[in-house]
């Protein structure tokens, strides 16, 4: 039995469906169906299978920081106090939780933890540090990296290396 993390092997169909749904989510199927060259119902198929497989976890809109309310972006590196399952598993059941933590990744090497944050203000952001210190999570130290500008952001996975089946 394959378990949701195993990887799927995806032919030319599934690729030609996923190249174009990254680059347009809002696609209809009747228009994904004709640009990969199936018929609607095998389209629709392949794409449900996709989401079953949990390949596609989504649609998302994409908004403009900018246009939104000038968000200030940290990108934080945090080292835990200690380096147990259970202390790795707490910080990580923790921050599910925390809209301010927009993504988290666990990193080898000198790190343990990087995180992406948002807040309004540099001073928000402060705050919002501070609570999270005193909030029992087990972090030692952090690392605050602030985002000056985007330069590359949401590129979608390049599907053009994976091997096909």
């Amino acid at each position: 039995m394959k378990s949701k993390l195993d990887p799927v092997r995806l032919d030319a169909w599934d690729v030609r469906i996923l190249s174009e749904i990254q680059s347009d989510g809002r696609i209809s199927k009747s228009e994904l169906a004709k640009r990969v060259h199936l018929s609607a119902s095998a389209c629709s198929e392949r794409l449900r299978v996709l989401q079953v497989a949990g390949i596609i976890e989504g649609f998302y809109a994409r908004l403009s920081p900018a246009l939104v309310g000038g968000m200030v972006f940290v990108m934080v590196e945090v080292v835990l106090d200690r380096h147990r399952l259970e202390d790795q598993r707490h910080f990580e059941t923790a921050i599910q939780e925390i809209p301010e933590i927009l993504d988290c990744w666990a990193i080898g090497g000198r790190i343990d933890y990087l995180m992406r944050v948002s807040s309004p203000s540099m001073a928000a952001y402060q705050d919002f540090m501070e609570g999270l210190l005193q909030a029992g999570l087990g972090i030692d130290q952090y690392y605050s990296l602030v985002v000056t500008k985007p330069v590359k952001s949401n590129s979608p996975i390049p599907l053009s290396t994976l091997r096909q089946r």
